[in-house]
This record gives structure tokens, C-alpha cells and sequence, in this order.
């Protein structure tokens, strides 16, 4: 089950230009409360201080429970046995200082890089012009955040086809993330979210929590290359991905590399996994075949990709924890791990 219900979401996610791309699958109005999550523009920069980063997060020791002799005890364990308490001073607990949730314990050479500071005001420095918040949130509990800075319009590359180029920006403090700025491309036909640019030419900056992590503005403007050209790069990557053709074998191949089907053993012992491995089949064959968010481009790279990338983005998985699984498995690279094993195969 997703850490983040629905109430969560609904009070936690900020989505920005509803005018473009409609509400957020999780949208849910009895839920909003008084200040809806919702925004038919950009997102204001102090509402994102003010509703998602509002707090910080804090070091405070760490303490190991032992057993003790009666003199030198100072409390019982839930049995009545005599215990004390040492420090580990090699150890740091961090903390939300708002309600001190614990995220997670980390060696002293950690350092929190502050929502705040980290996603609002370097991301400013960065761009150095108006700050464009398209979304942001956190998960987790508050030990996961991002924004993403967008462009005010979708980008129509193709007959149907749009792309929202966005300057991801995230970071944790329960180590799941590294602080990352990253260019990124939502696909609006069907809301997936792709890094462009794949593979090893991803534009990124990345720093980790230590204590000489520092933000090196030039650094980061060098990596990204920052918005206006992204958005050149990401339409040059859809016009590449569409013009390169797929042959019916190619297709074929792809499904059996990354969707295989196992056979059925003399005793039926998996048949399980293999009516799933064929439900997995049917609904790839299906979307790229017929679905109106794949099959107009049908024979290309860009038709396999969107078939796949639909296909982990909205069908496999259940809806109980799709918006955090989708949103984790973009921060952390599994979206775009998945789409280059799909262009791999096809030589895109």
C-alpha cells in the first residue's frame, strides 16, 4: 500500500497548469479542503514554501538501549530488566522538526540539503529569470520532495503528439535521493513522464549529502543547459524516435526480451505466472495496436516506446499507490532505465 493516501495527495502534490493538461488522476474536490492542490497556472513560489517546505529537517543524537546493572541503570525495559542508554557518536537521526518524524539514521558525515534552499532558491539561481513551478510535492512522509520549473506552454512536435519540457529538481533526507536537477519531458498525450536526452547524454547535475556538498551554480547551468534549449533538444529526440522505423519483427523481438512467456510446466505448477506473463502481452499488443495514446505511432521507435512506457506508467500495478510509484520510479531513474532497454533493442 502507497504511504500517501489520498488525503495525502490531495494536500501534499501541488499541480500546476490545469489549463493545459486537466486535474491530476487523484483529483478528488471533497478532498481539497480549503486551498485547493490545484492550479490553473504556475504554481506561486511562496505557496510551495508555505503548504510543502515550511519546516526543516533537524540532527539530533542517536541512543543505543543496553542491558545494565541495577547501580548504573536509569529505566526498565518491557520486561522490568534494568537497561541504560549510550550514545553512538558516530550516529545522527534526522528528524522533521514540525512533528519529528523520524526519516532516517545516517553516519555524522551526512548533511540535509533543505527543501527550501535546494529546490526553491538554487533552482532560482539556476535559471536566473522567473521561476515557472509547473509541480511539486512531497512523499514519504515529508523524506522525499521535488518541483519541476516547466515551460508555460506544451510543445506540439507531431500531429497529436505534445511534450511539456520541465527542469526536474529533487533531493531526500532519508537517502532514496541524491540531490538531482535533471531535464525532463512529459509526453501530454498520455501524461508519461521520460527523461530525453537518454542514457549517458541525460542532462543532470547531481551532489550528494555530505559535508562538502555544495551547490556550484555554473556547474549545474553547464550540465543542463537549462530550459530553452532543452526544449530544442527534447523535439529533435521525438523526431528522431518517430522517424526511425520498426519492423513487425523488430516488434516481436522487443516483446519476447521484455515481455517473455515461460512455458507451462507438465504440472501446472506456474500456470499463474504465465496467465500473467500473457495478460502482460495481450495489453502491449493491445496499446500498440489500438490505443489512441500509442498506435498513431505504430511502426517507430517512438510507437514502442509509448508502449511500454503507457503501459508501466498506467496499467501495470494497482491505483492504490500509482502516483507515488510513478513519481518514485521517476526521481530515481527506474522510467528512464526501462525506456533505454526498449530503445536498445531496437538500435534507437
Amino acid at each position: 500500500m502507497s504511504k500517501e493516501t489520498m488525503e495525502w495527495l490531495n494536500s501534499n502534490i501541488l499541480v500546476g497548469h490545469t489549463d493545459q493538461r486537466g486535474h491530476a488522476w487523484h483529483y478528488r474536490a471533497d478532498l481539497q479542503g480549503a486551498e485547493p492542490n490545484h492550479y490553473t497556472g504556475a504554481i506561486p513560489t511562496e505557496d510551495i514554501l508555505r503548504r510543502l517546505f515550511s519546516w526543516k529537517a533537524i540532527s539530533a543524537p542517536v541512543f543505543i538501549q543496553v542491558p545494565a546493572s541495577l547501580e548504573d541503570a536509569s529505566g526498565v525495559d518491557d520486561e522490568g530488566n534494568p537497561i541504560k542508554y549510550i550514545k553512538a557518536d558516530n550516529r545522527q537521526a534526522i528528524l522533521r522538526d514540525d512533528n519529528l518524524n523520524l526519516m532516517e539514521i545516517f553516519t555524522d558525515n551526512y548533511r540535509s540539503h533543505q527543501y527550501a534552499e535546494w529546490l526553491v532558491q538554487n533552482l532560482s539561481n539556476i535559471i536566473d529569470d522567473d521561476i515557472n513551478f509547473g509541480s511539486a510535492g512531497v512523499l514519504k512522509n515529508g523524506a522525499v520532495a521535488f518541483v519541476s520549473l516547466e515551460m508555460p506552454e506544451s510543445v506540439e512536435v507531431l500531429s497529436g503528439f505534445s511534450v511539456r519540457p520541465h527542469l526536474l529538481a529533487t533531493t531526500s533526507h532519508n537517502g532514496m535521493v541524491a540531490t538531482t536537477y535533471k531535464s525532463v519531458s512529459t509526453f501530454v498525450v498520455c501524461d508519461n513522464t521520460h527523461a530525453m536526452a537518454m542514457g549517458e547524454n541525460t542532462s543532470q547535475f547531481k551532489t550528494r549529502h555530505s559535508k562538502n556538498s555544495a551547490m556550484r551554480i555554473q556547474s549545474a547551468r553547464d550540465a543542463l543547459g537549462i530550459v530553452h534549449k532543452m526544449t530544442d533538444d527534447i523535439v529533435a529526440e521525438v523526431l528522431k524516435l518517430s522517424e526511425h522505423k520498426v519492423s513487425d519483427e523488430e516488434w516481436q523481438k522487443v516483446l519476447t526480451a521484455l515481455a517473455p512467456i515461460p512455458t507451462l510446466a507438465d504440472d501446472n505448477s506456474n500456470k499463474a505466472s504465465v496467465t500473467r506473463a500473457e495478460n502482460k502481452r495481450d495489453e502491449l499488443v493491445s496499446l500498440y495496436n489500438f490505443d489512441t495514446r500509442v498506435a498513431p505511432w505504430k511502426g517507430s521507435a517512438l510507437g514502442v516506446l509509448q508502449a511500454f512506457n503507457t503501459y508501466n506508467h498506467h496499467i501495470v500495478g494497482n491505483n492504490d499507490n500509482r502516483a507515488e510509484r510513478n513519481m518514485m520510479n521517476a526521481l530515481m531513474g527506474k522510467t528512464e532505465q526501462s525506456d533505454q532497454k526498449v530503445l536498445a533493442l531496437i538500435g534507437a
